[in-house]
């Protein structure tokens, strides 16, 4: 195991973060697939373990069979673990953990750390880490006490109290996953602290840990800020990562809720026949929950067509790097519709708030962009030639949401063939480590041979 280890600590980056994440996944299948951990009355097999071990890890939401309706509580006490170890990584945690008993990482693990963070520095990073798990931890635990005082009335101070801490926990690592049944949250479209306790948990743990901490340091002069002026100057003080992530995931929201009211309001079999306040909660429940959560409190199964196709654009973007969310990522699709609006007027440097970017980044986000939809491509041309009876659009939204570990379904998922399920599967994994690092990971070899520069060529395009 020791020799295992120290050649482990010596592998390229990425398949660290690689191996970690498969590992995880498959040793959680394991646990699920025994019998102490699933109710007398299961039916699941393991490849529906695996697709929801997967899934976890992933912190997707997607599942083959009912998370209520197959574990029992070790189970289910399981399925918080994968979560967990998927939203912060199992390298995070690990790592966090030896620190907390006063040892030390090795430069070369601070690396890893780092980039498994998607964090561009490493300065403070010992604190850094410590600090993602304890207020991590903090926003769970305040979500669940907020939570529970609309799930204990209804179920009882145990199971009640049990659920408040795993739908908190679901909800702020964008996982999706329920132990209330079938349906997602659509017993509770009714209820304002659901419909205002999730959404929050969803947006502080998929705007990125960086963002929490640059905002934490400004918060002093946010509050003493006496007019606009005061507030847009301590506003300029933060890092601009920082702002373009708020603006872009306000946008966002705000954008989803537009559309959504605009396509649904009438639609008897979605918003029409909800009174005005529930229209407006269910309205920004199900805008928030575009940024990869995977909770819905109604079914999405019965919205217009257009809708679905729209929120497949949102469902893509995702929410914002070095969280808990997946996606393309809010920065990166920033950074593409920049370089094409450069491009479009004819400019040569690619500028943000009185800052030039640096060409790489914006390389970096290109290819990120690219493949994403390369890959989705991919995906859904699979998924019409094993389930060929399947409406194309709703395989579209099924791949869309498994790449950008949304989780969200058309009550699709469990109806598909085992080959789509496996596609899933992979898109799912994919998503949640990101093209870029599987494909560096492949990719590894000696930049000296591929870092070749040559005489000047020209083609033609457009």
């Amino acid at each position: 195991m020791k020799k295992f280890l120290d050649q482990f600590s010596d592998w390229p980056i990425p398949i660290k973060i690689i191996v970690s994440f498969a590992f995880a996944m498959f040793i959680g299948s394991l646990i699920l697939a025994m019998p102490f951990s699933q109710l007398e009355t299961s039916q699941a097999t393991y490849f529906d373990h695996l697709f929801g071990a997967i899934s976890m890890v992933a912190v997707t939401g997607l599942s083959t069979v009912p998370v209520a309706q197959t574990y029992n509580i070790f189970g289910q006490i399981v399925t918080l673990v994968l979560i967990k170890l998927g939203g912060l990584g199992l390298i995070t945690i690990v790592s966090a953990i030896i620190m907390q008993f006063g040892r030390h990482v090795s430069m070369k693990e601070e690396i890893t750390l780092q980039q498994a963070l998607n964090r561009s520095d490493m300065k403070g990073f010992s604190h850094f880490l410590l600090n993602v798990v304890k207020y991590t931890t903090l926003f769970e635990t305040i979500g669940a006490i907020l939570l529970a005082f609309t799930f204990v009335p209804i179920f009882g101070w145990p199971k009640g109290l049990f659920n408040s801490i795993f739908i908190a926990i679901s909800s702020f690592n964008n996982a999706g996953f329920d132990n209330l049944g079938t349906e997602s949250m659509q017993a509770f479209v009714d209820q304002p602290i659901v419909n205002v306790v999730i959404p929050f948990l969803i947006i502080i743990g998929g705007i990125g840990f960086s963002v929490w901490f640059d905002l934490a340091r400004n918060f002093k002069q946010f509050k003493k800020a006496r007019s606009w002026i005061d507030f847009k100057g301590t506003y300029r003080r933060l890092t601009l990562h920082t702002r373009l992530v708020i603006k872009w995931s306000l946008w966002l929201i705000v954008a989803a809720m537009v559309i959504f009211t605009l396509a649904e309001w009438t639609n008897p079999n979605s918003l029409g026949n909800l009174s005005f306040t529930n229209k407006l909660q269910a309205i920004f429940f199900q805008a928030v929950t575009l940024r990869t959560a995977g909770f819905s409190t109604l079914n999405f199964a019965e919205f217009h067509m257009f809708t679905l196709v729209v929120f497949t654009v949102f469902m893509f973007i995702g929410g914002s790097p070095g969280g808990t969310a997946g996606g393309a990522k809010t920065s990166t699709v920033a950074l593409v519709v920049k370089l094409i609006g450069t491009e479009l007027k004819g400019q040569t440097n690619i500028n943000y708030k009185h800052r030039t970017l640096e060409i790489d980044i914006v390389k970096r986000a290109l290819v990120i962009v690219v493949m994403f939809i390369l890959l989705n491509f991919v995906a859904l041309s699979l998924m019409t030639i094993f389930d060929e009876e399947v409406p194309l659009q709703y395989l579209f939204f099924e791949s869309v949401s498994a790449f950008g570990t949304v989780g969200l379904s058309a009550n699709l998922t469990a109806t598909l063939s085992r080959y789509s399920q496996t596609v899933i599967m992979f898109c799912m994994f994919i998503g949640r480590l990101g093209p870029i690092t599987i494909f560096t990971a492949l990719g590894n070899r000696d930049r000296r041979k591929r870092d070749i520069r040559y005489a000047t060529g020209s083609i033609l395009i457009g």
